[in-house]
């Protein structure tokens, strides 16, 4: 028998770790490497398993019930739980879940190709056409999309860290960032009965690239449902829009092109929403936050995300105000 403790930092929380799955899973385990914090695979004889610890038991529940009602209703292209006994697995005031692993492609899913993102589009509308069938046996388990408090939340602690972002950024630029968050947080709060004129899902919540993988065999899947809330599509797809705009150098056109955009720029409040600059303000405030504001390697990626398309933002933003008139 192997034991390949990768990453150690700790072996006494991998022998634990190592005794209590020995008694859960049915197949002898040869190595547990961590992937990052509460990450695990954890490889044996017959199959791999990637074990994420959850801070509820009610947590990992969810994800378990969830990830097996979405497929149940047809959506294939995510993982499953493995669930072998009811008695669940906690070390260290954490609920560890045991998740299917899927082999990757040698290539990682980025938003640098157009055939990545439409087919990323079009992955999210089928997870859309089967969530919107769970939302009313799911809208008493899961929060409700709360776009507001995000932005405000964001903004204020923004405008807290000015201090420290001065150091490295110009006075005007900052201001500038500032005028387009207040201004466009200000018109979708005060227009917020939109959303309400919307069919709800279940969001994804968080659209990054790395919750989309392709596996050996280059099928797209969906990924990690740890931030999904009851809502409408728009709330993913201003997400979704903020995260490519930089692969498609901030062009209107482009965006508008795209399978499920079309009839949102025919709404003002989707236009305001989109110029909120989310990605600068939530890179800088998780820099300070971490206290990493010392740390060049992560303070130059938050400069560069920044600066880099700056003025290519700044027309797009320009752009979308006088489409609305403001």
């Amino acid at each position: 028998m192997i034991y390949d403790f990768y990453h150690r930092g700790d072996d006494t929380f991998y022998y634990r770790l190592l005794s209590l799955l020995e008694k859960k899973i049915p197949a002898q385990i040869l190595e547990i490497n961590r992937i990052r914090n509460d990450v695990y695979l954890v490889k044996t004889k017959q199959f791999w398993i990637i074990l994420k610890g959850y801070n509820s038991y009610q947590k990992l529940k969810i994800q378990e019930t969830f990830t097996r009602a979405i497929k149940l209703e047809g959506f294939k292209q995510t993982y499953q739980f493995y669930v072998f006994d009811e008695e669940p697995l906690i070390i260290d005031k954490k609920v560890y879940g045991m998740i299917e692993y899927i082999s990757p492609h040698k290539d990682s899913f980025t938003y640098n190709s157009k055939w990545n993102r439409r087919e990323a589009l079009q992955l999210l509308e089928q997870y859309y056409s089967v969530t919107e069938r769970l939302v009313e046996i799911y809208k008493y388990i899961l929060p409700a999309f709360d776009l507001m408090k995000k932005l405000e939340q964001r903004l204020e602690e923004f405008r807290m860290n000015r201090p420290i972002i001065e150091r490295f950024l110009k006075k005007e630029t900052v201001e500038e960032i500032i005028e387009w968050a207040d201004t466009s947080f200000h018109y979708v709060k005060k227009n917020q009965d939109y959303l309400n004129t919307q069919s709800n899902v279940i969001l994804h919540g968080d659209v990054a690239h790395h919750n989309f993988m392709r596996d050996v065999k280059n099928q797209l899947y969906l990924i990690d449902f740890d931030l999904i809330s009851i809502g409408p599509r728009v709330g993913d797809y201003l997400q979704f829009a903020n995260r490519i705009m930089p692969s498609i150098g901030w062009s209107m056109q482009q965006l508008q092109k795209m399978q499920g955009y079309a009839h949102y720029f025919k709404d003002d409040w989707f236009l305001m929403a989109l110029m909120y600059p989310t990605d600068i303000l939530r890179e800088w405030n998780r820099l300070i936050r971490n206290k990493n504001d010392k740390n060049a390697v992560l303070l130059e990626q938050v400069y560069f995300l920044t600066t880099d398309q700056y003025q290519k933002r700044k027309k797009f933003y320009d752009k979308l105000r006088q489409i609305v008139g403001i």
